[in-house]
Parts: structure tokens; C-alpha cells; sequence
């Protein structure tokens, strides 16, 4: 993992990633720096990294930090980030008073319910797609 994250690092440092990293993260730190608004903004920007580099996440069980890569089809409820990637198709039930963000890259899509007082963020680079379900007070922005 360490030579993964090494070559990802050079990468984006051609490309004119932020100062905050260094190439020198474990997993949980480059996960860290991915999932922040920055990190996101950056890779999206980019379309960075490519899929197959980010397929070499999935044996690492990175769903416990709500990556989903080539998860097929998924249901899942009130999640407070879910960033789907690849060939993963979900159904996204949103009920709870909470925001919850939603983000699509590398081709995935996903079916966004929300209900009640829910606001739900959705961010999804070109390629993905998405469906809008809303009813009583809820928000998809």
C-alpha cells in the first residue's frame, strides 16, 4: 500500500495537490485527506485518481469509512457521507434531521430518497448520475 499511495502522491503533485500532502500517509491518513471538502474538490477536479488506482482501496475495507468502490447495488439509510465509486449503484434513504453528503465519481449512480426534515448534498463528477426522490420537508441540493 505504501508504493500505491507513494505513486499517487507523485501524481498529484504534478497536477498541484494542497501542501497537506506529504506521501508519507498510512491508509487511514490519505483516506483522511480524501474526504475532506478539499481533497474531494481536488479529485473531482482532476478526475483523480483513476479508477483502477482507486480499485486497489477496495480490499482494505474502506466501506467502514463509507467509500463504496464497485460495490454493485447497495441500500443505505441515513448516512452522514457516502462517496460511491465505479460500478456501485445505490439507494439512498435519507430521513433523519442531519445533513447528509452524497458524492458520485467514476461512474457510479445512485437513487437519493429523502423525507421528512433531511437535507442531503450531492456532488457527482461527470459521468455519474443521480435520481432526486423528496417528500414532506426534505432537501436535495
Amino acid at each position: 500500500m505504501e508504493s500505491v499511495i507513494k505513486n499517487i502522491y507523485a501524481q498529484a503533485k504534478l497536477l498541484g495537490c494542497c501542501p497537506l500532502f506529504k506521501g508519507t500517509e498510512d491508509l487511514q491518513g490519505i483516506i483522511r485527506l480524501f474526504t475532506t471538502t478539499q481533497g474531494l474538490e481536488f479529485c473531482m477536479t482532476h478526475h483523480f485518481p483513476n479508477i483502477a488506482t482507486l480499485r486497489l482501496f477496495k480490499k482494505h475495507n474502506v466501506e467502514r469509512y463509507g467509500i463504496y468502490i464497485d460495490a454493485g447495488a447497495i441500500t443505505l439509510n441515513n448516512p452522514t457521507r457516502a462517496i460511491l465509486i465505479g460500478r456501485t449503484s445505490a439507494t439512498i434513504n435519507c430521513s433523519e434531521l442531519e445533513r447528509h453528503e452524497i458524492v458520485l465519481l467514476h461512474g457510479a449512480r445512485a437513487n437519493i430518497n429523502a423525507s421528512k426534515w433531511s437535507v442531503v448534498f450531492v456532488k457527482a463528477e461527470q459521468g455519474c448520475a443521480y435520481l432526486k426522490n423528496t417528500s414532506e420537508n426534505a432537501l436535495i441540493l
